[in-house]
């Protein structure tokens, strides 16, 4: 299994991209003025037997990756749950026009200036925070997952897929609905798109060598993706991106 590690150093952040077949994964980073970025994790999907190929999902979650940032901080809504509504809604419309069905992505998103951060998580990307000790999940940001034998899908929040969202047989149950979580801007940050999830569990994150005080963004990302291909047990894409503290 093949992977590229790339690194901002000036932010502190290394990711790395594993495609398993079909390359559905987004990763971009928007340099804003001040020394503010956003950071983005995209995750694409569509249905295999609709479309002759993997393009659909994966240019859904390039159009996640680029236009959610700018909607978001293009909203004058003071608060950020009622923003992140407000911006995951327009960009569903938009996405909704383009492909009406069988293809969505779900995403979450680093706001940070150098006053303050959030986290904006629409469906199952995996967020972690580092707690001095270990890696957790924060209970704001829930993976919204569902039993895709009884829904026909795995995650309740997404962006795209409107047939789902408009199947009577599941009224309310689907959307592009956003967890915010507000964190300081030095607190180190794991974020994993939801295949790490068939190989590694985030215990056997934690019994790795990524402490975020010790080790460097890249050599956590190295780790990681590390394991997972001498683990094998690959199903999906894996993209990993970590924002660390101010180590080389």
């Amino acid at each position: 299994m093949e992977y590229i590690i790339r690194t901002v150093k000036k932010y502190h952040i290394a990711y790395g991209l594993m495609p398993y077949k079909r390359n559905q994964d987004v990763i971009r980073v928007h340099d804003l003025d001040e020394a503010h970025y956003v950071l983005a994790i995209a995750d694409g999907w569509n249905r295999p037997d609709a479309f002759p190929g993997d393009e659909p999902g994966r240019e859904v979650a390039k159009i996640v990756a680029s236009e959610y940032p700018k909607i978001f901080l293009s909203l004058s809504i003071t608060n950020l749950h009622k923003r992140a509504l407000a911006a995951s809604q327009t960009l569903d419309d938009r996405i909704a026009k383009k492909y009406p069905r069988l293809a969505t992505a779900v995403a979450t998103f680093i706001f940070h200036t150098n006053k303050e951060e959030c986290i904006v998580s629409v469906g199952d990307v995996e967020t972690y925070l580092w707690d001095g000790t270990h890696w957790y999940k924060p209970k704001e940001i829930s993976d919204h997952a569902l039993d895709f034998k009884t829904y026909e899908s795995n995650v309740a929040r997404f962006f795209g897929a409107r047939e789902h969202k408009q199947d009577p047989r599941f009224p309310g149950i689907f959307n592009a609905e956003a967890d915010v979580r507000k964190v300081s801007i030095t607190m180190p940050i794991l974020i994993a798109t939801d295949g790490i999830k068939d190989v590694l569990s985030l215990s056997d994150i934690n019994a790795l060598a990524v402490n975020p005080e010790k080790e460097s963004p890249k050599k956590i990302v190295e780790t990681i993706l590390g394991e997972v291909a001498r683990r094998g047990g690959q199903r999906d894409d894996i993209s990993v991106l970590v924002r660390g503290l101010d180590k080389p």
